[in-house]
């Protein structure tokens, strides 16, 4: 059998490794609402405000979200192509492996598992447990480290004990941040007119000096909210007629969280105005009482915590699938690379994120935001990596089984990539220093990499 074909062959994993394959669990329903639920995480309750205080007015605001989801649709659309031609675990790891070879695969796995998605999973563990403190005393779990970590290890639990457990937290959560920004949104536009002039503001942040800065360090902030969607192709060796889902999925989510972004912000500028929304440090909150009052704040609040809390499910869900594709390619331990006999899940991989995120989480002492801010512009590295791969791939193979091809290629692939490349240098404009950090990390891996081959 070509290896072009053998690559659309739902059982590769075992075919080459001899590994037991990962079970075909995931329909439409679940898929589509792991897309939102990768997007939707804490960032639209806070990166709004970045946003405003970047730029000049509500008009450009609401312009550079639109941007974004293009950007995200875009990106979508050539992953879907690629998640359906390659459905397999890990993503764009394995898009990255086939198109740019197994060095370039190996640093994206290794940012991935090092800090970025453990990193993220410690950083939004620990914004969950902020938000807990408020209403609970913590001090008999350990304070906030303590519930972030309790969070961690549970979440990492339920996914361990298989993937329909996982899926079906994912799927409660999605739901309820989906009610939560939805009635917000009904909320907003009923009471369009009755809510008035938007309050003045005193002390109010001046936005960028030039609106091409501003218009950059806005972007960095959209790019970080409108990403996401990714993990579902982490998930692949786990989606029934993937072929058929993935497109689906991802086109489905895409739309309403387009949807769900833009009507959000038009409700934010709207109520709270440019001005308001700049000096917000809760903007989803401040909107809901200027709505209909104290408890419009509280129930928007635990919306918040709901869709952090399904964020920290969906990294744990799709991420995890990374080191168990690294293993099976002999790129990592090899017992990630094994599946639980009874749950069907990769759960020594699951165990290594749950168990990392923790050293991450304990080590930093919950203050990990340096951290995250010195990889963010190497996720995105690899997710434009990602999204190139269809360029080469149909280069290299253009004979090979593709049940879906990317709409608007080559034009929209391209514009996924060029935007993943402005994002990566206005990230480094932004955080120069956080950035090198990051690049140090990237250098390390090569030479981690060289270690690995020759042991």
């Amino acid at each position: 059998m070509r290896r072009e074909a053998l690559l659309a062959v739902p059982s590769h994993e075992s075919r080459v490794t001899g590994h037991a394959p990962l079970s075909r669990e995931l329909g439409v329903f679940s898929c589509t609402l792991m897309v939102v639920g990768g997007i939707i995480g804490s960032g639209i309750f806070f990166t709004p405000a970045e946003v405003a205080r970047a730029l000049p007015g509500g008009g450009w605001i609401l312009a550079v979200w639109a941007i974004g989801g293009v950007v995200a649709l875009a990106g979508a659309l050539a992953y879907a192509e690629l998640g359906a031609m390659m459905p397999n675990a890990g993503g764009a790891y394995v898009y990255i492996r086939e198109a740019f070879g197994p060095l370039a695969a190996f640093l994206c796995g290794w940012m991935t598992l090092l800090s970025i998605s453990t990193g993220a999973l410690a950083a939004v563990a620990m914004g969950f447990a902020g938000y807990v403190e408020r209403y609970v005393n913590l001090a008999p779990v350990g304070g906030r480290i303590g519930m972030a970590a309790l969070t961690i290890v549970v979440l990492g639990g339920t996914n361990y004990l298989g993937l329909k457990p996982g899926a079906v937290v994912q799927n409660i959560l999605t739901v309820a941040k989906i009610v939560a920004l939805g009635a917000l949104i009904v909320l907003g536009v009923v009471l369009w007119n009755a809510v008035g002039l938007p309050p003045a503001v005193a002390d109010v942040p001046p936005p960028r000096a030039s609106l091409t800065a501003g218009f950059a360090a806005a972007f960095v902030a959209v790019l970080f909210t409108i990403g996401g969607w990714q993990q579902l192709n982490m998930v692949a060796g786990e989606i029934r007629q993937p072929e058929r889902t993935i497109p689906r999925a991802l086109t489905l989510g895409i739309a309403i969280v387009i949807a769900i972004y833009l009507g959000a912000n038009a409700v934010y500028v709207h109520v709270l105005g440019r001005d308001g929304l700049a000096a917000s440090a809760a903007v989803a909150a401040d909107t809901a009482v200027r709505l209909v009052g104290p408890l419009g704040g509280t129930l928007i609040t635990a919306g918040a915590m709901l869709s952090i809390l399904g964020f920290v499910n969906v990294v744990l869900l799709g991420n995890s699938r990374i080191p168990f594709a690294m293993a099976r390619d002999g790129q990592f331990l090899a017992a990630a690379g094994r599946v639980h006999p009874r749950f069907g899940t990769p759960h020594v991989a699951i165990g290594i994120m749950v168990a990392w995120s923790l050293v991450l989480l304990f080590g930093t002492r919950g203050e990990i935001g340096s951290l995250l801010s010195g990889v963010v512009f190497a996720d995105w590295i690899f997710f434009g990596l990602g999204g190139a791969s269809v360029f080469v791939l149909r280069t290299r193979r253009p004979d090979a089984v593709r049940p879906y091809r990317s709409l608007g290629y080559p034009v929209l692939p391209a514009l996924f990539v060029t935007a993943a490349a402005v994002g990566v240098v206005s990230a480094w404009i932004a955080a120069p220093s956080t950035s090198a950090f990051g690049t140090g990390l990237l250098v390390l891996g090569v030479g981690a990499y060289q270690m690995q081959r020759k042991s």
